[in-house]
C-alpha cells in the first residue's frame, strides 16, 4: 500500500482510465461568438476512432473554454497559424503538468520542427490516417517524434461523434465531410499544400447515411468547394434532394455555367453559398487560376446565383501587388452596384508554405513572424503600392463602411429578396451583418508592433483620408 501511496504522489501511478483531451485553440484576440456555432468537425472524427475505453473531452475555444481544473493523459490539438502561439501555450502547460501533447493540423505539418519544440509529437498531414497509431503508441510509452500519415481513404473515415456538441446557439449547423482538396492552386492559399490538388471523395451513400443518423436538418458541408467535381457534386446534389435539409457551403463561382448543377444545388436544400472572389481588380483576377477573370462575368454569376435562390456570400482580399489605393473604393462600388448583403472582408496574409509566402519572404516583405498577427485582418506583409498603414487603414475603412448601422438597414430589402420566405435565414444573415459590423474594432491600423516599423510606414497616413463617395450606395 505504502509503495502504490508513493508511485501515486510522484506521478507514476495513473488511473486506470485514459483522458484524452482533444482542442481547437482560438485565437487570443476575438471573443466567443455563440449565435453560430461551426463545429470542427475533424475533432469529432479523431473521437470516432479513439477507443470506447478512453474519456474524451472536445472543446471548441470559439464556443467554450478548457475547464482548467482538469488533468489529461494525452492532450491532442488541431492548430492553424493564426492560432500557433495559443497552440504552444496550452501545449506548455499541459506538458508542464505532465500530459503527453499531440499538435497536428495545417500549420504544424507545414512547420513540423517549430511545433515540435511545444509537443511530444506531430502529425504531419491528415490525422485520421494515424490517429489509431498515436493512442496504441501513447499507451505503450512510446510515442514518435513524427507521424507523416498517407492520405486516408475518405470511404474508411468514420462518422464523427456528435454527442459532444453541446453548446446550444441561435443557430446550429452540423458539420458534414463529402470532399477534400481543392483542383485549383491559388499563390495566396493553403489548402492544396496540406490537402493537394485531386479531390477525394466519401461515397454519397456514405454522406446521406452520415446526415441520417445525425438527426439534423441543417448542416454546413465543410469542403473546400462542393462544386470542384461537376459529376460527383451532381450525384451527391440528387442524394440530398429527398431528405428535405438545408446547407450552406463553399464553391467556386464556376456554378453558375453548369445549370443542371445549379438547379440540383438549389433543390438539394442550398440556402447560400461562400465564394472566393477574391478580388474586384481585373488586373488581379488575371493573376489567378480563375474561370471568370472579368467583373462583368463576375456579376452575370452573381446575378444567375441569386436569382436561382440561393444567397451569395463573397470572400474579397485587398492587398494584392496589382492593388493600389484605388481598390477600396472600387471595392465598395462593386458591392454597391451587386447589392450583395453580406460579404467577408480580408487582408492579403502569406501563410507559410504558401508560393506567396516564400516570394514575399525572398523579397524581404515580410514584416512580422508572430503567428497571432496571420488571422486575415492584420498586414503582415509590404504591400507593392502602399504602406502596410495605408493598407491597414483602407481594409477598416472598406469594413466599417460595408457593416456600418446604416448600411446594414439599407442591407435588409437585399436580404428579404434573396429570403422572401425564409426569416430564419434572412435573420442569419442579419446577425452575419452584426457579427460584420464587430470585425472592424478587431482590425489592427497601428502596426505599432512591426519589424522595422518606422521604415515600413514613413508615409504619412490619416485616419479619414480615404474617400467617402460611396457611404450612401453600400
Amino acid at each position: 500500500m505504502l509503495f502504490i501511496l508513493l508511485l501515486y504522489l510522484t506521478g507514476y501511478y495513473k488511473s486506470a482510465t485514459m483522458k484524452l483531451l482533444l482542442v481547437s485553440p482560438s485565437h487570443q484576440s476575438r471573443k466567443k461568438l455563440k449565435a453560430i456555432k461551426i463545429p470542427q468537425l475533424n475533432l469529432h472524427i479523431l473521437a470516432s476512432l479513439t477507443p470506447n475505453d478512453v474519456e474524451i473531452t472536445v472543446v471548441d475555444e470559439e464556443i467554450r473554454e478548457i475547464d482548467s481544473s482538469l488533468d489529461f493523459d494525452l492532450v491532442g490539438i488541431s492548430s492553424m497559424t493564426a492560432t500557433a502561439n495559443r497552440s504552444y501555450q496550452l501545449s506548455d502547460r499541459y506538458r508542464q503538468r505532465g500530459s503527453k501533447v499531440v499538435l497536428g493540423g495545417i500549420h504544424p505539418t507545414i512547420l513540423p520542427q517549430e511545433a515540435i519544440q511545444h509537443a511530444d509529437a506531430v502529425v504531419i498531414g491528415e490525422a485520421e490516417g494515424c490517429w489509431t497509431d498515436v493512442i496504441n503508441d501513447f499507451r505503450k510509452g512510446r510515442l514518435q517524434k513524427f507521424y507523416h500519415v498517407p492520405e486516408p481513404d475518405l470511404s474508411k473515415v468514420p462518422f464523427p461523434r456528435r454527442d459532444f456538441y453541446i453548446d446550444r446557439a441561435i443557430f446550429n449547423c452540423v458539420g458534414l465531410l463529402t470532399t477534400r482538396r481543392c483542383p485549383y492552386a491559388c499563390e495566396f492559399c493553403s489548402v492544396t499544400d496540406f490537402y493537394g490538388r485531386k479531390i477525394r471523395h466519401r461515397p454519397v451513400s456514405m454522406v446521406v447515411e452520415d446526415i441520417k443518423q445525425s438527426g439534423s436538418k441543417t448542416f454546413l458541408i465543410l469542403d473546400d468547394n462542393v462544386a470542384g467535381h461537376p459529376k460527383y457534386s451532381k450525384e451527391l446534389f440528387e442524394a440530398l434532394i429527398p431528405l428535405g435539409i438545408g446547407w450552406v457551403g463553399q464553391s467556386s463561382i464556376s456554378l453558375a455555367k453548369d445549370k443542371e448543377m445549379l438547379k440540383l444545388c438549389r433543390l438539394s436544400g442550398c440556402a447560400a453559398l461562400f465564394f472566393g472572389l477574391e478580388s474586384v481588380s481585373p488586373s488581379s483576377l488575371m493573376g489567378m487560376e480563375k474561370t471568370l477573370k472579368s467583373i462583368e462575368e463576375t456579376e452575370e454569376a452573381i446575378k444567375i446565383i441569386q436569382d436561382n435562390g440561393i444567397a451569395f456570400h463573397p470572400s474579397l482580399i485587398l492587398g494584392f501587388d496589382t492593388d493600389t489605393k484605388a481598390i477600396f473604393d472600387d471595392t465598395l462600388e462593386f458591392l454597391a452596384r451587386t447589392k450583395l448583403p453580406t460579404m467577408a472582408l480580408h487582408v492579403l496574409t502569406p501563410y507559410p508554405g504558401t508560393q506567396i509566402y516564400q516570394r514575399f519572404k525572398d523579397q524581404g516583405r515580410i514584416i512580422s513572424h508572430n503567428w497571432s498577427h496571420y488571422d486575415h485582418h492584420t498586414v503582415v506583409f509590404q504591400p507593392k503600392n502602399m504602406t502596410p498603414q495605408e493598407l491597414a487603414e483602407g481594409h477598416h475603412y472598406v469594413q466599417s463602411e460595408f457593416y456600418s448601422l446604416s448600411s446594414i438597414v439599407r442591407h435588409i430589402p437585399f436580404l428579404l429578396r434573396v429570403s422572401p420566405i425564409n426569416l430564419r435565414r434572412a435573420l442569419l444573415f442579419l446577425l452575419l451583418n452584426i457579427a460584420g459590423k464587430g470585425v472592424a474594432k478587431y482590425i489592427d491600423t497601428s502596426l505599432d508592433w512591426a519589424d522595422n516599423n518606422e521604415k515600413w510606414n514613413s508615409q504619412e497616413v490619416r485616419p479619414g483620408n480615404l474617400s467617402k463617395k460611396c457611404q450612401r450606395q453600400v
